[in-house]
């Protein structure tokens, strides 16, 4: 079960937009929240002349400024989730590389089992981006992600985000199917229907159709809800469309495991869904077993 959610935030607005999406999943996981605000090199001074013709002290000057700016933020940002009734606490730090402390951060809070953040962010050499910043955190961090694209129109208001439904792209293997460990026990625990969808590219329709309610069995035991869906076409947008008309409110998947597997859900797959949905996406690292 979720304990802590690490929140990464940029300042940005369309960073922020992870927050109704973090918070309604504290609020029903009975988690906290802990906000992060990685200050990097390029924040202070974005021009190598500028590093190299510029006082040292000055510089120091800048990076304490952009610092307790950073603090400001990040208190505000904290006193207004902790109005709502949530436990946040939050954190600086400065570092030269924002997705590798994002990462180590998570590792060195044994209680952190998610960590949340939208798919944009800055502009520019700061963007926070799915191929950037969030695509090198999933790659390198064994924590499941929580990703929601973010358009960056409008600061968003936090609010409550119901999570009833949630879909979960199942292709027959065990290292999709390790998106079931984390997604089980959020479903129970907040009373969530489960919306299992296979999507097959030619034969083998009644061979799935057998696997997903095989697997809608044993997650019944549990008193689970589950519906399963059985589809043919490109698999990224099968999985868009299941969930935008079932009316599911969070997409859950594996991305990837060992290089070479053959698994459709697996790998590009994860990273087209997250860009052409307007859900948030828990994104599982599958992991394949040696031996």
């Amino acid at each position: 079960m979720i304990r802590r959610i690490l929140v990464p935030l940029d300042g940005s607005v369309t960073a922020e937009a992870i927050l109704p999406y973090a918070t309604s999943l504290a609020r029903a996981t009975d988690a906290s929240l802990l906000l992060l605000r990685i200050v990097t090199p390029g924040e202070v001074s974005q021009s190598l002349f500028w590093k190299t013709t510029i006082p040292a002290e000055l510089r120091r000057a800048w990076a304490e400024e952009a610092l307790t700016r950073a603090n400001v933020y990040l208190a505000s940002m904290a006193e207004r989730l902790c109005a709502l009734g949530l436990h946040v606490t939050f954190d600086v730090q400065p570092a030269e590389d924002a997705a590798a402390a994002i990462v180590a951060r998570a590792e060195q809070e044994p209680e952190v089992r998610l960590i949340a953040m939208t798919t944009h962010g800055h502009g520019g050499a700061l963007r926070w981006a799915f191929g950037s910043i969030a695509a090198k955190v999933l790659h390198a961090t064994p924590t499941p992600l929580l990703v929601v694209r973010s358009s960056g129109v409008e600061h968003p208001a936090v609010t409550e985000v119901p999570y009833r439904t949630i879909c979960v792209p199942l292709d027959g293997s065990p290292l999709a199917e390790q998106a079931l460990a984390t997604v089980r026990p959020i479903a129970a625990r907040i009373g969530a229907t489960l919306l299992l969808v296979c999507v097959v590219t030619g034969d083998g329709i009644i061979e799935a159709r057998d696997y997903l309610e095989g697997v809608a069995e044993r997650l019944r035991t549990d008193r689970l809800d589950v519906q399963t869906y059985v589809v043919e076409g490109i698999p990224a947008d099968q999985i868009v469309y299941v969930a935008q008309t079932g009316h599911a409110d969070l997409i859950v998947m594996a991305t990837h495991g060992r290089t070479g597997l053959r698994r459709i859900w697996l790998g590009s797959v994860a990273s087209k869904v997250v860009h052409r949905s307007e859900l948030p996406v828990l994104l599982v690292r599958a992991y394949q077993e040696e031996g």
